[in-house]
């Protein structure tokens, strides 16, 4: 009964996944993207494919415990040339036979306990198809992000040229009336075209995200719809990190898949060293012989009987397999606690990245504020002729840098929060639905 339940839910799992199918591509916000990637995406697929043929091995283990039934026939030509004291033979005929075998197991100990490592086999590719399904949200939801803190750079690298074009030419206009010397349009060109190198630097990162993004949905991203709501700022909850850590412990899709693989490697040092113990089984036989000739005729056969083997001696080669079955099994455990410090590490990251990431969007808000005014109280000193061109520069180079950081702040506090939730292993579709809730055409 464990066995079919486990077949049960895990089989339900891939139905579930499988409906993918039924995601159209309604546009280029994150929400829809995710329901091509879902399709596209060849390692999901890759999951998908190996949950399907991991499942064939229950089956398989099934078959060692049924009968096992087979048919043989033969039909020969015959010559005898037989010559005796009495008489002397020269004949063709034919012999015919047929016959059915069927064996039933049963006691067949590594056969019982393939039954467990399918179990543990096919539980391990659900969980990696769930893991791989929750990369794929997030992997999409970090690089759609990833292109829109992009887009925010090449905005404020074309606002800063722009501002810097405007500044060198009032700078030539000042300095033909001789109100400033030649070296403030000087420092003015040289700013301009430091300028202009960021622009193409931030044009081709733009271009290079982008093509991150088709690598995963499978289809060229056109304008990806962004931030038109700010997100409220919450901080984890349950708030205290241990909790997330029990958390993680418990459902992270990749600690459980290496847990069901290091099951399914214990269950095979049981399968091997069944081959220590005898094997009994139920055997039953009918033929029928139709013999030609002179001392020809017909016969009819029936047998039922048991049938024991004991192994002996098999030139070392069973304890050979259950060593390298325990061999396995203690590199299946490390790589459990490797696994699990590696999830560890990673919810505790994401959890401090959360909170890092609200703390930055709230000082990086008052830095803007902070930053306009300084740039009001500059240009008023440049016209008074107290700040120098370059004051001016720099000010408005803060005030761009500091309304991108502040938007790419709250793309990093959107991710982080995905995240934690996916090394805890709660992520799901409904989490991107709220995310894409903010998203919209500006």
């Amino acid at each position: 009964m464990r066995v079919i339940a486990s077949r049960i839910g895990t089989r339900l799992a891939g139905l579930v996944l499988a409906s993918a199918s039924f995601c159209t591509y309604a546009g280029d916000d994150l929400l829809s993207l995710y329901g091509v990637a879902r399709v596209n995406n060849p390692v999901l697929r890759q999951s998908l494919a190996n949950y399907q043929a991991v499942q064939e091995r229950w089956p398989q283990a099934l078959a060692g415990l049924l009968p096992n039934i087979s048919v043989q026939a033969s039909r020969e030509r015959v010559h005898l040339d037989q010559t005796t004291s009495f008489a002397s033979v020269d004949t063709y005929f034919f012999n015919t036979q047929y016959s059915i075998d069927l064996t039933q197991p049963i006691f067949d100990y590594s056969a019982y306990q393939r039954l467990d490592q399918a179990d543990a086999q096919i539980a391990q590719a659900a969980a990696q198809v769930h893991a791989a399904e929750q990369d794929l949200m997030f992997r999409l939801a970090q690089r759609y992000f990833d292109v829109l803190a992009g887009r925010a750079d090449l905005s404020f690298a074309r606002s800063d040229l722009k501002a810097i074009e405007r500044q060198l030419e009032q700078a030539g206009q000042r300095f033909e009336v001789g109100l400033i010397a030649h070296t403030a349009v000087e420092e003015a060109r040289a700013r301009r075209d430091l300028a202009a190198s960021r622009l193409i630097q931030a044009e081709n990162e733009v271009a290079n995200r982008l093509e991150a993004v088709r690598q995963v949905i499978g289809k060229q991203p056109q304008s990806l719809a962004d931030l038109v709501r700010k997100p409220k700022l919450k901080g984890p909850q349950p708030a205290e990190e241990g909790r997330w850590q029990a958390a993680a412990i418990e459902q992270n899709w990749q600690l459980i898949a290496a847990r069901k693989g290091a099951e399914a490697a214990m269950e095979n040092i049981q399968v091997q060293r069944g081959g220590h113990l005898p094997t009994i089984g139920l055997t039953a036989n009918a033929t029928h012989q139709d013999t030609g000739g002179v001392f020809g005729g017909t016969s009819d056969r029936q047998s039922i009987g048991v049938r024991g083997e004991l192994p002996i001696f098999q030139g070392f080669a069973v304890s050979s397999r259950v060593s390298e079955a325990q061999a396995r099994y203690t590199q299946s455990r490390e790589q459990l606690e490797e696994t699990r410090r590696r999830v560890g590490r990673e919810t505790s990251n994401a959890y401090r990245a959360v909170q890092t990431s609200i703390r930055q969007v709230q000082a990086l808000q008052q830095a803007v504020v902070s930053n306009r005014s300084a740039l009001k109280a500059t240009q008023a000193g440049y016209e008074a002729g107290t700040r120098t061109i370059v004051d001016v520069l720099d000010a408005q180079s803060n005030l761009f840098s500091a309304e991108r950081d502040y938007q790419q702040a709250q793309y990093a506090y959107l991710v982080s929060t995905l995240r934690l939730k996916q090394t805890a292993g709660t992520l799901d579709p409904q989490d991107l639905t709220a995310v894409n809730s903010l998203l919209g055409s500006r």
